[in-house]
């Protein structure tokens, strides 16, 4: 098959069917699934198709023979919409760490030896205190660059009396430069698909950390009153009852979902 694909750069490349079978399979996907969406897809392709809209086709088949696995499908499409600024990503990444037994602040401002500094994430763990900084892109396509690196390691070194450690964290993929200064100057690195198999996506899978909004039926304003309430995994939704959840002022048609999703059997995200 010689059909060429429109990426989010605007660059061309093959159609690949194994890149498609891959990303289904770390979704949870059954092999069975694949294969029936392979089938359909291939059929609606055509030269040119961009990237999104193959996802868009893939996500909605999954749903229809898969219920529910395709929230799983859209992780790197949620992490793009915890925006359109950063502050609901400084916040899910602090809730990640929350789980993986770190205590966390966020948005906190530190007296550096030369100017005060506001941090993204501040977290402690076995009595180490680390400086995080949330690099957060809503562009498919973008990626995070050396500068962002040079940048928290200037902050890290007029404030390394108080932290053990600097941490770069990113929703989006490393330029290889980005990585290479990392490890030259010891920065803790996650990123999409960094490091190599245990990269952000894994952790979150791994540990079923997945953001609010892997819930596509969920719109801004529904986003933005659950972060109000401190709300920001798909997790936190689960154990709320009836009332708590009708407490929170969601439209009649999101909160029926959000009951009908979590309903579910055999739940992806708890």
């Amino acid at each position: 098959m010689n059909i060429k694909v429109t990426k989010a750069s605007g660059l061309l490349e093959p159609f690949s069917e194994d890149k498609i079978r891959r990303s289904l399979k770390r979704a949870g996907a059954q092999p069975q699934v694949i294969d029936k969406i392979l089938a359909q897809l291939i059929g609606r392709l055509h030269d040119g198709i961009t990237t999104r809209a193959i996802y868009q086709q893939v996500f909605a088949l999954l749903n229809q023979y898969q219920a529910g696995q395709g929230y799983q499908y859209s992780l790197k499409d949620a992490l793009m919409q915890l925006g359109p600024s950063g502050y609901p990503f400084e916040k899910f990444v602090a809730r990640l760490l929350d789980y993986l037994g770190y205590q966390t602040q966020t948005n906190i401002i530190m007296k550096g030896k030369c100017i005060n500094h506001e941090i993204d994430v501040v977290a402690n763990k076995d009595r180490k205190q680390y400086l995080i900084e949330c690099k957060f892109h809503n562009r498919p396509g973008t990626k995070t660059r050396s500068k962002d690196a040079l940048g928290i390691q200037a902050r890290f070194e007029d404030l390394s009396h108080q932290f053990h450690q600097a941490w770069l964290i990113t929703n989006t993929k490393l330029t290889s430069t980005a990585i290479k200064y990392g490890l030259c100057r010891g920065i803790k690195l996650l990123a999409w698909r960094y490091p190599g198999d245990l990269g952000l996506e894994t952790l979150i899978q791994t540990n079923k950390l997945h953001p609010l909004t892997c819930l596509t039926f969920l719109n801004q304003q529904d986003r933005r009153l659950l972060y109000q309430n401190n709300l920001v995994l798909c997790r936190d939704l689960a154990p709320l009852s009836d009332k708590q959840l009708n407490d929170l002022g969601l439209n009649s048609q999101a909160l029926a979902q959000v009951k009908q999703f979590f309903s579910l059997p055999n739940n992806i995200f708890i």
